[in-house]
Parts: C-alpha cells; structure tokens; sequence
C-alpha cells in the first residue's frame, strides 16, 4: 500500500512525538499566542460543558445585579421608593437590580430620582441586550449537532482468517438513528529505527467494509493486514517501535437533526493490544428483539 501524503498534521518535527492526536480525536497540538478560551469568547461558550455554562451564566448575572446595587447606592438609596426596611439597603438595591435587569418589576420598589431612573434605563437596555444573548447562546448549543458514538478503549492485532487484521468497534449510544456511516482510517507511524524516528509516514487503511446504509448495532472495523498493508509482517512490539497510530473519521448523517455529524478517534501507544478478539455484546432476547449491550463494549475474549 502505497504511503499518502501529508493530511494536514505535519510530517516533519524536531523531536519524537507519543501521537499526533489524542484519543478524543483532538489534536496534541498546544497553540501559543492564537485565539483560545475567553479570547474566543463565543466559542469558549458554546464548547462550555452544561454545568459550566449555567454556573457561569449564573455568575455573571449576580455580578451584574451587585454592581447595579452599588450603583444604585452611590446615587442614593432615598431614590427609590418602596424601600423594604427589614432588609439592608443593599439587599433591598439588589432586587430592585434584579426586577430591572429582568424587566419583571413587581412595583414595589420604584426609582423616584433622576439619577436612578437614568441608571435603571441603563441597566434595563443591559437587561435586554443579556436576554438576548443568553437566548442565542442557548439555541446555539441546542442546535449543534453532535454525534455520541463510543470506541472501544482498545485496538487490537488478532488472527483473522488465514492471516491478521487489525480491529476496532464502535457503537452509536443514542436512541437515534444514524444513516450512510462512512469511516475513514489512517495510519501513521515513525520512519523507522535506522531512518528519522522524528518524520512521520502516512498511509490509508483498506478496510473490510468501509461504509454502511444503517447503524443500529456495534460496527466493527476490520483492516485486514496482507502484503498490500503497511502493516504487513510488524507484530506488536514493531508497531510499538514504530510508533503507530491509527486516526478513524466517522462521518453519519443524523435523522434527529438533519445533519451530518462527525466524530474522530486516534489510537496509539498502549492502546494497542494482540491475542485477543472482541466479545459480541448483542444477543436475541425471549421475545424475539435485539438486545444492545452497550457497556459490553469493551469485553475481549482471549484467542
């Protein structure tokens, strides 16, 4: 099998690298001086895990309602009619901020000065503009389109029909249908002991079945390793020496959300293991359906 050119990670550096991409299919790559968290700000919120993104949300928006009260402090607490005085002037500042800033206001507390109805436009437009925001924010993640197919931890070297091949498996976890699976693989690897460990080949797999109409079960990928494969006559310790790793691109295209979704997965190091196949984890049950174990996944039987 002919080596391929260049993808696109480099082929050339100045020190041997563990891989080029991580397990999640992110690239090993740290970049210096470009745009990255809050410089990305849009970014940085919409790739924000959940539970981040609401504690920051929620953050921010008692920041904003304490900085109004100050405000509202500064200019005076007697402008505002309504006061309640079992709470503090700065509590009672802080809802006043808050039923402003939401434009809720419950009508009891009310500005009655010039420079609290001046500051309470202000906050009411800041109010708005926040409204706004978190609203496109939160359709933004709702409407990304993401895919939740699992791998399995290893890759394995097992024999296969009259010779070896190379195997992994994956499973979409979702109760959602996923239509034309394609999947990609590449393998790259060192140059090689007696050549530059620091340069990189590139080479396309050829595999078993690379595409599929319907992805209802576990999918397992099959590069079938003969004399065409670059892979051909290296056992584990060489693809350890050799440093190789496999990068897979998984393209679907997504009934739930109209789109086509992609998911990528790297192997290397010691997620490479040999004598063992992978178990089926999906069985027939009494009434006749498919039982899809998806925790089974990664069950390995000895050969």
């Amino acid at each position: 099998m002919a080596k391929t050119k260049d993808p696109g990670l480099g082929s050339s550096f100045d020190s041997k690298l563990k891989r080029l991409v991580n397990e999640d299919g992110s690239y090993n790559i740290r970049r210096i001086g470009g745009l990255t968290g809050i410089r990305d700000f849009y970014k940085f919120l919409i790739d924000l895990n959940w539970w981040k993104f609401l504690l920051l949300s929620f953050g921010i928006y008692l920041f904003i309602n304490a900085l109004f009260a100050v405000v509202y402090l500064l200019v005076g607490i007697d402008q505002l009619a309504g006061i309640d005085p079992q709470h503090s002037d700065f509590l009672n500042a802080f809802f006043f901020s808050v039923q402003t800033l939401t434009t809720i206001g419950y009508g009891h507390i009310a500005p009655s000065g010039l420079a609290a109805n001046l500051v309470a436009v202000v906050e009411s437009f800041i109010g708005l503009l926040s409204i706004a925001l978190i609203t496109g924010l939160l359709y933004g993640r709702f409407s990304k389109p993401s895919s939740k197919i699992a791998f399995t931890k290893y890759i394995i070297l097992t024999p296969h029909k009259n010779g070896q091949a190379v195997m992994f498996k994956m499973v979409n976890q979702r109760n959602s249908t996923l239509l034309n699976a394609s999947v990609k693989l590449m393998l790259i690897m060192d140059q090689g002991v007696e050549k530059n460990q620091t340069a990189k080949e590139y080479y396309r797999l050829n595999l078993q079945i690379d595409s599929i109409h319907f992805f209802p079960l576990t999918w397992t990928i099959v590069h079938e390793i003969d004399e065409e494969s670059p892979l051909f006559g290296m056992d584990l310790e060489a693809i350890h020496e050799r440093n190789c790793e496999v990068l897979a691109l998984v393209e679907a295209f997504d009934e739930t959300h109209h789109q086509t979704v992609f998911e990528r997965r790297s192997y290397a190091g010691g997620q490479w293991i040999s004598n063992v196949r992978f178990a089926r984890n999906y069985r027939t049950s009494s009434e006749g359906a498919v039982e899809l174990h998806i925790r089974e996944l990664d069950n390995l039987e000895v050969v």
